[in-house]
């Protein structure tokens, strides 16, 4: 369990590990307010990009339209329905973010096939 003793948290050694070997040591890691605060949750509420410039398009058809942007680290992907926001993810390229939209509007579409078809049955 770590400790923090002002503003300086110590790490014990691994279990099971001597203290003498290179993964038994204790680590010590100086904590910086600056780095604390970055841990505090934003206020600040998810926005949607589909109104971005940086946003780029992915997909189209039919009902659903899904776009991608580039977090240099990341690329976040968003899928919309009838221009509503319907489920977000992310993926480290955009071709696995191509392919995570085509499995989630995949499932989508198969789910509002489902409903349609429930529908006749009913009427």
């Amino acid at each position: 369990m770590p400790c923090v003793f002002g503003r300086r948290m110590v790490l014990p050694p691994a279990p099971g590990r001597k203290s003498g070997s290179a993964f038994g040591m204790a680590a010590t890691i100086d904590v910086d307010q600056e780095e604390e605060n970055v841990l505090t949750a934003s206020p600040i509420g998810r926005g949607s990009f589909a109104e971005c410039s940086t946003r780029i398009e992915i997909f189209s058809e039919g009902r659903y339209r899904a776009f991608v942007q580039d977090l240099e680290c990341m690329w976040r992907w968003e899928i919309h329905r009838d221009g509503d926001f319907v489920q977000e993810g992310c993926s480290l390229s955009e071709s696995s973010s191509r392919e995570a939209v085509g499995h989630v509007v995949s499932f989508y579409q198969r789910r509002d096939l489902g409903d349609v078809s429930r529908a006749d049955v009913q009427t």
